[in-house]
């Protein structure tokens, strides 16, 4: 085995030679290497990096908090006293426009004037009833399927303003 063995190790070095390298040259003279500067791209990096942590604190997900209403139960209803200081406050929200609908009370509907809602008379009446029911802190908007996303945010964002923080979203218009 011995013999063999010298066999193929001179036959892999005359087809893989060590230190047979092609040596390139430009018109007989030799080039330098050169080494790479990096500084430049190192400074960029030095300015790019903190601009980057400071764009992650202004750029913030905003969240819009609300809730389903809970589901009416026929048991429950019937075991619940007659006359409760709180009022189960809906917001119905059509293309004709809105109306605040209360426990066993409905209001006038407020049309849209001009293809806009009224929201500054939707704020006055949410102040009424806020102030009837000063631990009323919970609205629901039953919106029709119609309705703008913006329009529905609008409606929230004035039922937060009105200090009815809990806000539920319901699509049923009957």
């Amino acid at each position: 085995m011995g013999p063999e063995n010298n066999k193929q190790s001179e036959q892999a070095q005359a087809a893989f030679p060590v230190m047979k390298r092609v040596r390139k040259s430009t018109g007989g003279a030799e080039v330098e290497s050169i080494d790479l500067d990096l500084t430049p791209f190192m400074n960029v990096c030095m300015i790019i990096i903190p601009f980057l942590v400071t764009m992650a604190v202004f750029t913030q997900i905003s969240v819009i908090d609300f809730s389903l209403p809970p589901a009416a139960q026929a048991g429950a209803a019937a075991a619940a006293p007659a006359e409760s200081k709180d009022l189960d406050v809906s917001i119905v929200i059509t293309n004709d426009g809105f109306r605040i609908v209360g426990t066993g009370k409905m209001l006038d509907l407020v049309p849209r004037l001009r293809g806009e809602f009224q929201f500054s008379a939707l704020r006055a009446l949410l102040q009424a009833v806020k102030f009837q029911y000063p631990s009323q802190k919970s609205v629901v908007l039953v919106v029709d399927s119609d309705i703008l996303y913006d329009d529905i945010v609008k409606f929230m964002d004035v039922c937060r303003e009105s200090q009815f923080p809990d806000i539920g979203l319901s699509g049923e218009i009957r």
